[in-house]
């Protein structure tokens, strides 16, 4: 047995174990809330108990978690030109059906964690802190995204409903 036999013994070792190597490697999970990925712009109603409803521009983004973790950080950005702002975030993860997170609005300085699952075409979840409690459904099919708001308290708000393109 000659220095070649040994070499190509060595080469064929390398290549077994780098097969197996691989097929053993996890595949990267795949995230449920990728097709949401994008800057999405439409219009907004705030439905209120006391007064007519009020309409105004909305920008919905989300970005891939840079972490590793399935999900998406969402930044809502409403605004009617004069007297209405709401400048929130959430950072979800998503583990198989389950999202969990945290929200922020930083107009109030309010925030809190998200929970909820994951759906055929986005997400829905319960938005819980000390002075917010809302429940939030996400949907998006293509071009098309809905975002509700159902605030516990109808005393804030009693819906935000927003239609939303990113194409």
């Amino acid at each position: 047995m000659g220095r070649p036999y040994r070499v190509a013994t060595y080469v064929a070792v390398a290549t077994i174990s780098s097969l197996v190597a691989t097929e053993n490697r996890a595949a990267a999970p795949i995230d449920p809330l990728a097709s949401l990925a994008g800057r999405w712009v439409g219009m907004a109603t705030m439905t209120s108990l006391t007064g007519p409803a009020s309409s105004f521009k909305c920008v919905v983004t989300y970005v891939a978690r840079q972490d590793g973790v399935a999900g998406m950080r969402q930044t809502l950005r409403c605004d009617d030109g004069a007297n209405f702002k709401l400048h929130a975030a959430t950072d979800l993860a998503v583990d198989g059906e389950k999202v969990t997170g945290a929200w922020q609005d930083k107009i109030n300085d309010i925030g809190g964690t998200v929970a909820g699952t994951v759906t055929a075409d986005g997400f829905d979840v319960q938005l819980s802190g000390q002075f917010f409690e809302a429940h939030m459904a996400v949907a998006g099919q293509g071009c098309d995204q809905s975002v509700k708001v159902l605030p516990h308290d109808a005393s804030v708000f009693r819906e935000l409903a927003a239609s939303l393109k990113k194409c």
